[in-house]
């Protein structure tokens, strides 16, 4: 069964949401000091590929914005977001950043932090195939509810199968993949993050 990559959506979204992760990349990068060539060294990503993300363009995978904010020590919707936050918060059905292609489609509906952890709630579409992620940074913990579907959840040496209305924690800093065995599943993905993980540094917003 073939791996699946993700990739940011199409048309003005897409635009939108490619210049929000180039600002959100220079000002995180530089922020901790790093060069695209020392990030480019650290991640695995050719620094040619980082100088695209960084202009607004290419169209990069789900697995190379894990890859950066594993790297930069960040969640993934650093990369994604302003840190603006209502009292109350309201994502509608057609709301919410999106990285879709491929087979996977993440949704944010919401992230929270309550000073000790910050959580990250995804709404999950999967296609028949598999996604493989790398290791997230240290104490990153995944749980997923599975609505439809099947899927192979977990680190690659210790996956399980889930059915509808199964729910799976586990940690997220090891590799560890998603396999959907059924035409389609739809998940709830809830990842958290210790945030001394994430507060070495200040993030500005773009």
């Amino acid at each position: 069964m073939p791996v699946r990559k993700a990739t940011l959506g199409s048309g003005k979204g897409k635009a939108d949401s490619l210049h929000l992760v180039a600002a959100r990349l220079r000002n995180i990068r530089s922020a901790q000091g790093l060069s695209l060539n020392e990030l480019a060294r650290r991640s695995g990503i050719a620094k040619a590929t980082l100088v695209r993300l960084e202009g607004g363009q290419g169209n990069p995978t789900l697995e190379t914005l894990m890859s950066l904010a594993t790297e930069l020590r960040v969640s993934l919707t650093d990369l994604l977001n302003a840190s603006d936050r209502p009292l109350v918060h309201v994502t509608r059905k057609n709301e919410g950043t999106e990285i879709g292609g491929g087979g996977l489609r993440l949704r944010l509906m919401h992230r929270a932090s309550n000073g000790a952890t910050l959580l990250e709630i995804f709404d999950m579409h999967m296609d028949r195939g598999t996604f493989e992620s790398r290791a997230h940074a240290d104490g990153v913990h995944e749980d997923l509810i599975l609505h439809s579907g099947e899927l192979i959840v977990g680190p690659v040496d210790a996956t399980v199968s889930l059915t509808r209305g199964d729910f799976v924690s586990f940690e997220g800093d090891r590799d560890h993949i998603y396999k959907c065995v059924t035409q389609t599943a739809h998940a709830t993905l809830l990842v958290s993050y210790p945030t001394r993980s994430a507060a070495r540094f200040s993030v500005h917003d773009p």
